[in-house]
């Protein structure tokens, strides 16, 4: 397979910058994956599908030396050191995917968002023991429906360094919006990945994409009574001319 650059992300480029003030608010539930215990049942606030029977998405410890599914197979994975615009302190813990052949594994969750401007992000992390494996593997994400990267992970992909994904979107309407991680891998064994601090921060900065979304209800109230008059209004105009 091809190697694609990790994280080539439409419209974003992977920055570094400095982390914000403390009052800042991720409104990702869990976005550093510390609620909850080690294992594949540690993921609070999210919600898994097309979970693989060969290994599924578990949360393992940093520094740990421990087999799946509470370490990344013995491999220590240092704590994430990248600066981030996350508010979430590291912590102890990430999220990682290992699924040898997992179709679409996913985790997600949806958040209320209001009209505004939206920093997005995470930091991710290759094992070696992974990129050791013959198989390769795919991930993409999407914070508070942002397509933030897309990805093929390959044996020439950077092993053992923590890298980090950022851009800003606008949000024109309010309403509900999908925050997911899909990890492919097509044998066994296959490639891996780690991921922490995930996070999506109001911010004043300009944004690189605009999303639509969905118009709040009341909006689609006033849309449905706009075309509710303008049928009146024909039915009416009809009626004379018939007349």
């Amino acid at each position: 397979m091809k190697f694609i650059a990790i994280l080539a992300v439409a419209g974003f480029a992977a920055a570094t910058i400095a982390a914000p003030a403390a009052a800042v608010t991720n409104v990702i539930v869990n976005g550093s994956f510390e609620t909850g215990a080690l294992g594949t049942g540690g993921y609070t606030g999210w919600t898994k599908t097309n979970v693989p029977s060969n290994a599924p998405a578990t949360i393992i410890g940093y520094n740990s030396a421990a087999q799946y599914p509470t370490g990344a197979f013995r491999e220590r994975v240092t704590p994430d050191n990248i600066v981030s615009a996350s508010p979430d302190a590291v912590g102890t813990k990430a999220a990682y995917f290992v699924g040898d052949r997992s179709v679409n594994e996913t985790i997600s969750q949806l958040t209320w968002m209001t009209a505004g401007n939206y920093r997005v992000g995470f930091s991710y992390y290759l094992p070696q023991n992974g990129l050791n494996n013959i198989g390769n593997a795919s991930f993409d994400a999407r914070i508070i429906g942002i397509n933030v990267a897309s990805t093929a992970i390959t044996a020439a992909s950077t092993a053992r360094t923590w890298q980090y994904a950022s851009g800003v979107g606008q949000i024109q309407w309010a309403g509900f919006y999908e925050t997911s991680f899909v990890f492919n891998s097509n044998r066994s064994p296959s490639k891996d990945i780690v991921v922490d601090r995930v996070f999506a921060i109001a911010t004043t900065d300009a944004p690189d994409v605009i999303i639509p979304g969905v118009p709040e209800p009341q909006t689609w109230a006033l849309f449905v009574l706009g075309f509710g008059m303008m049928g009146l209004s024909l039915r009416r105009r009809n009626s004379v001319v018939a007349a």
